[in-house]
């Protein structure tokens, strides 16, 4: 999947900024390492002055908040999310202090975007209307293609399961939705989706109890 994500001159112009651009490159899969560079070093080579350690961050991260972030508000606005998420990070990576992994460091902002953003689309659509006021955040990336061992009507009874399941998500409590999103689609660990969220690991577990419960009465 490509998406329009950030990109860096390595020359820094008068002032000492780095000049940042918007191109288009293939997220990599956010297990994929760039460089061989890990994120210690690439945060330490970026606040040396060399801009090569952020392209790495932005390379090996990407595609993991644009997934997110496509999860959360559908593919359309994810694009901006990505550069939203990568700006700030970018502005901010020197208050960085490594207390959290950089991972949910860039997981807690993209969360706090992606709030931003339906935030602002629910005001647009309540002054405009939007044709895709009803469309709501899409969950395709949680599908699979089309399996070759299965029959025309097996992987069609699996297509609606999905559909069904993305149906029950999207209509979850926020604070319920975030949860099972973070542990079971994207896979993060308790303490890693205790720190995006900002809560105790007992919260998230207590959060991610009653949203699987809920998930199990809607689609039962």
């Amino acid at each position: 999947m490509a998406a329009r994500i950030l990109a860096f001159d390595a020359h820094r112009p008068s002032g000492g900024r780095v000049r940042i651009t918007s191109v288009v490159l293939a997220h990599r899969p956010p297990s994929v390492p760039d460089d061989g560079m890990g994120d210690e070093q690439a945060v330490s080579r970026f606040l040396a002055g060399d801009v090569t350690g952020f392209e790495a961050i932005v390379r090996r991260y990407s595609g993991m908040v644009f997934t997110l972030a496509a999860r959360l508000v559908g593919p359309l606005d994810a694009e901006d999310i990505v550069q939203e998420t990568f700006l700030r990070a970018f502005r901010g990576l020197e208050s960085f202090r490594g207390e959290s992994s950089l991972k949910t460091w860039l997981y807690a902002i993209a969360l706090n975007r992606v709030r931003v953003r339906r935030g602002t689309l629910a005001r647009l659509r309540s002054l405009f209307g939007s044709a895709r006021s009803d469309a709501g955040p899409d969950f395709s990336l949680v599908d699979g293609l089309a399996d070759g061992g299965l029959s025309p009507e097996e992987n069609a009874a699996r297509s609606e399961e999905r559909r069904r399941l993305r149906t029950a998500i999207r209509a979850l409590p926020e604070e319920f939705r975030l949860a099972v999103v973070l542990r079971d689609l994207e896979g993060l660990s308790y303490e890693e989706v205790a720190a995006v969220l900002s809560v105790p690991v007992g919260t998230v577990r207590s959060r991610l109890s009653r949203g699987r419960a809920l998930l199990k009465e809607a689609l039962e």
